[in-house]
């Protein structure tokens, strides 16, 4: 009988989810096969890794859900992407920007299931039953479903973006599977398109670079960036309930952009981002503290790509009113795919036996014979020790540099530990060492820690107690502590995007606990395994392709451990 839901997201960050009554089975993004960053369109090989996974057949799938209904789902490369968006505010009439912004939204009836048929009956899914979603509904599943304790506990959860199905923003109560909407922002009101449009304007790529200008601006002027906060409050708040975001031109927030521009135009870039910034975690804290107001719920989850800003996040969290916060891990349209999954699997299955997301490793596994092959092929000393953790852990300590390729592979955006590069992070110059090796990294931006969740009051300010996995908060730093690891906190304000590893995680927990029988810090510097502007790695081939093409000079790939002796 079948029972496996395939859950969709065709669009920017295509991915494809698949799981049955037990939970979430088997989770990638496109552009992990693909190899292009970003991917937009219809998750084809992703939908077909699902399936091999499981070593399913079509008929095995009970529904196929998609996490919008409407949107892009034809394949558009990066560059196509930057190029349209680099037409749209040069038309000359409002009536043809008008127009060009409908057509980004995609608006249309029942366009989504429209478009996806014929790519699901190319990959044999054509007459397998599809639900198409709300875009905010699906983002909200992700969170609710996600990261619950307990399906009878209410939560208030949250969702901002740029947009999707017409929105970018809803405030909901979720409780015992039922969801109860009490705001919705029209898209035309959107912070995220604010944010969206800076990036762009100042030479980023939006959807990917938006972090970026989040690490830029520690580094402003604070009080020029306050003045730059202040132009863009004359064109968004909050309306009188505190619940919606309201623009406060004629125009959208979209189509209000040009003439934003010629307001900061002149103005410093480190200001523009910092008063940008401001100006979101001033819009969040209060849009957040309303809505906490309005329900009485003190428990806060969220998801949509705008909480994928970790200071604002920080700042949410921080808060009085909000006793527990968290964020859906890799919470962009990726997540998409988990929440159409989540609904789907509520409808099915039933609510109460929806089971929380138990860890982000979703993807990939590197098996001892996908590691020994990919080896084959190179010129490297190769060893399989009898503790790969110890060794691992004895090349962190005497200050090596460790890229780590083991285990089932991580979903998101975030590296996790086992799609890593690892190193000791109390030498100040690690980052100028890792950017010359491989990542290439603006010169402002930070690395991030793994910290061991049990030794995280040695190194950082936690009063709240709030899980942090997934690299989903920053968090201040404790000035005694900085040096200790002072390769992956923020330069500007010491701050840190830290992952909290929990104790029983295993593979990155252990090699942290071996780290701290020998070196005393219970403390990693965590930055993905990928080359500049390529996915992270998925197989142990692609991992093999990064050892290649960088300076890294060590790699643990599965149980081996390899080493290039003239890097």
């Amino acid at each position: 009988m079948a029972d496996l839901i395939l859950g969709l997201h065709a669009g920017i960050n295509a991915a494809a989810a698949i799981g049955d009554p037990g939970g979430i089975r088997y989770c990638v993004q496109e552009e992990r096969l693909a190899g292009e960053k970003g991917y937009t369109g219809f998750p084809g090989q992703a939908v077909t890794a699902c399936l091999k996974e499981l070593n399913a057949a079509p008929a095995d799938v009970a529904t196929v859900a998609c996490g919008s209904r409407s949107g892009h789902v034809d394949y558009c490369s990066r560059d196509d992407l930057t190029q349209i968006l680099g037409a749209f505010h040069r038309r000359s009439q409002i009536t043809r920007r008008l127009l060009g912004e409908w057509r980004m939204a995609g608006q249309h009836p029942d366009g989504m299931r429209r478009r996806l048929a014929a790519h699901l009956a190319h990959a044999g899914l054509g007459d397998i039953p599809l639900t198409c979603y709300d875009h905010h509904t699906a983002h909200g599943a992700a969170a609710y479903y996600g990261l619950r304790k307990d399906p009878a506990t209410p939560y208030l959860v949250l969702t901002c973006d740029g947009f999707g199905d017409g929105a970018c923003a809803t405030v909901a109560v979720w409780h015992d599977g039922t969801r109860r909407e009490l705001a919705r922002t029209g898209m035309r009101n959107s912070l995220g398109l604010l944010y969206f449009w800076t990036t762009h304007a100042y030479g980023f790529r939006p959807h990917e670079d938006e972090y970026k200008l989040m690490g830029m601006a520690p580094y402003a002027s604070p009080q020029r960036a306050a003045d730059i906060a202040g132009i863009y409050r004359r064109y968004l708040g909050l309306d009188e309930s505190g619940l919606r975001f309201k623009r406060q031109t004629r125009l959208s927030a979209e189509l209000s952009w040009p003439r934003l521009a010629s307001e900061l135009r002149g103005r410093r870039f480190d200001d523009v981002f910092g008063g940008l910034q401001q100006f979101t975690e001033d819009m969040l804290a209060g849009w957040v503290e309303s809505a906490v107001r309005a329900t009485g719920l003190r428990r806060v989850l969220a998801g949509g790509g705008v909480f994928m800003n970790v200071k604002a996040s920080q700042r949410v969290a921080a808060l009085p009113v909000v006793e527990d916060f968290e964020v859906f891990p890799s919470c962009g349209d990726e997540s998409l795919a988990i929440g159409a999954y989540y609904l789907a699997a509520a409808r099915q299955y039933g609510q109460a036996a929806v089971p929380p997301l138990a860890h982000c490793y979703l993807g990939d596994d590197i098996t001892d014979d996908d590691a020994r092959a990919a080896l084959s092929t190179g010129a490297f000393t190769v060893e399989r020790p009898s503790d790969i953790v110890a060794a691992v852990a004895g090349l962190l300590a005497q200050g090596e540099i460790v890229a780590r390729c083991a285990g089932r592979m991580e979903f998101g955006a975030r590296a996790l530990g086992n799609r890593s590069i690892l190193a000791a992070p109390g030498n100040a110059d690690l980052p100028r060492v890792l950017n010359q090796l491989i990542k290439r990294r603006d010169f402002w931006m930070p690395f991030a820690p793994a910290i061991l969740a049990s030794r995280q009051q040695a190194y950082i300010h936690n009063p709240k107690q709030l899980r942090s996995p997934h690299m989903m908060l920053a968090f201040t730093s404790r000035t005694g502590a900085v040096q200790d690891f002072i390769a992956a906190v923020h330069g500007g304000d010491l701050t840190c995007r830290a992952q909290l590893v929990p104790d029983d995680d295993g593979g990155l927990a252990d090699i942290l606990r071996a780290c701290e029988a020998r070196t005393g810090h219970a403390v990693l510097l965590n930055t993905s395994l990928n080359l500049h502007g390529e996915p992270i790695a998925r197989t142990a081939g692609d991992a093999l392709h990064v050892f290649r093409n960088s300076g890294l000079r060590h790699m643990q790939l599965g149980p081996y451990l390899a080493r290039k002796e003239n890097a």
